[in-house]
């Protein structure tokens, strides 16, 4: 604990000393000097101390890169539709819908799977692997108004939300900013059910409800799953006529700080030109790109800070310590050559809490690996092949039955596959 640290009270330390003193007289002259004289002498050293952290931290230089990415998955009956931090990664999940089911039972009938909606398994990356791996078949029932009919069913991994999320990938290219890895781990707990087999059923009935026995997994359901992220899209109307660049072959579009919300950061969604490219400065955006008429312009706006106690399920983000030598690494290029390094970069990331260092090594490739690639959807050209060796990092979860360990811990992998391309980043828990 340091002299300045936020959670060192200087008053409640005096409090407590006061008592230590025998004799009476002592107890007063102290409360008098250090209560008094000292305090005044603490509190303005604190503030010159904090005032001279501040101007230092603000002078190193910050490397531009993708805003953080928070995620989280509410329960569709209690999302508040008045939350300002947290969105719907898609708004029409939040419309009802009904299964149709004339095209229920024409698909079926012709031997084709029939969506019905999405569920979340709060189970390990294991567990759901071997369930997929062996291409299991739930038995349940969909009932109507007169009464229930059988029917199988079975799981398939959802993929309209990573998708979504990756496509952040390509966002940070249209911007000009270099890429980070992004901690989605409640997007890989998504599944669609699909109808494969269903008995008798009138089709000009109507569906009530669809019950399914998941066995193991019935009491690791979420029900209605709504994943949000901190994530909006914006319009920004440009307010003057773009001006002709350097060379006059382009032309610069002009954004003001004021259409922007303090505190937030914001990327070029899309555009309907082509971007040559696009700087910051002060908070105003100029945006040089082939187009000669002013227009709108669709941003994605990055909420910041959202309450954790807003939401049941905790929330997960690609979030990094804010300091001077963090600013500087990312500044110049981050490195890792020794065992402290790794534990610093790994302790860095916000969810880091989830998971502690224990060991590091080089090793052969093992038969079967605790973790997964979150970005399979980067084709790194040069990097074909298979990785004879496998840098095998172990890490001792806080709690051994949490769910989500073994995603967060291939987020971590993941992130620094970009540090070791030579080798095969892998984890493990101990």
């Amino acid at each position: 604990m340091g002299i300045f640290d936020s959670d060192f009270d200087i008053e409640d330390y005096i409090r407590k000393k006061i008592p230590e003193l025998d004799e009476l007289n002592n107890r007063e002259l102290f409360k008098s000097i250090v209560g008094n004289l000292t305090l005044e002498l603490y509190k303005h050293v604190k503030e010159e101390y904090e005032a001279l952290e501040e101007r230092v931290f603000s002078e190193a230089p910050k490397a531009e890169n993708l805003p953080n990415l928070i995620t989280c998955v509410v329960s569709q009956d209690e999302y508040d539709v008045t939350d300002d931090f947290m969105r719907p990664m898609f708004d029409d999940d939040l419309a009802q819908v009904k299964i149709d089911a004339q095209e229920m039972i024409q698909a079926v009938n012709t031997g084709h799977e029939f969506f019905l909606y999405t569920c979340m398994i709060q189970a390990d990356y294991f567990e759901l692997k071997k369930m997929l791996e062996t291409k299991r078949t739930f038995v349940g029932t969909i009932e109507n108004e007169y009464g229930e009919t059988p029917a199988e069913f079975i799981l398939k991994p959802n993929e309209r939300y990573r998708k979504k999320a990756e496509e952040l990938y390509n966002i940070a290219k249209l911007n000009f900013i270099p890429w980070r890895s992004i901690n989605i781990p409640y997007l890989y707990k998504l599944f669609d059910v699909y109808v494969v087999k269903i008995e008798e059923w009138d089709d000009q009935l109507e569906v009530k409800k669809v019950t399914i026995e998941f066995d193991e997994f019935s009491e690791k359901l979420f029900p209605k799953p709504l994943p949000l992220w901190n994530i909006k899209e914006v319009v920004i109307k440009a307010n003057s006529y773009p001006q002709p660049a350097v060379d006059r072959k382009y032309f610069e579009h002009y954004l003001y700080k004021a259409q922007f919300t303090e505190g937030h950061e914001y990327l070029l969604k899309n555009a309907d030109t082509v971007i040559r490219n696009i700087r910051r400065e002060d908070g105003d955006v100029y945006i040089i790109c082939d187009k000669d008429l002013p227009g709108d312009w669709n941003f994605y706006e990055f909420i910041p800070d959202p309450n954790p106690k807003n939401y049941k399920l905790p929330l997960m983000s690609n979030e990094k310590d804010n300091s001077f030598s963090r600013d500087i690494l990312e500044y110049f290029g981050q490195r890792i050559k020794t065992r402290t390094e790794l534990v610093r970069f790994l302790q860095s990331f916000k969810c880091s809490e989830y998971l502690s260092f224990a060991d590091a090594k080089i090793t052969t490739k093992p038969p079967e690996i605790e973790t997964y690639s979150t970005e399979k959807f980067i084709d790194y050209e040069f990097r074909t092949g298979d990785r004879p060796l496998a840098f095998e990092i172990s890490f001792r979860p806080k709690d051994e039955d949490f769910y989500l360990n073994r995603d967060i811990m291939s987020f971590f992998t993941t992130a620094l596959q970009h540090l070791f391309p030579e080798y095969l980043c892998i984890g493990k828990l101990v």
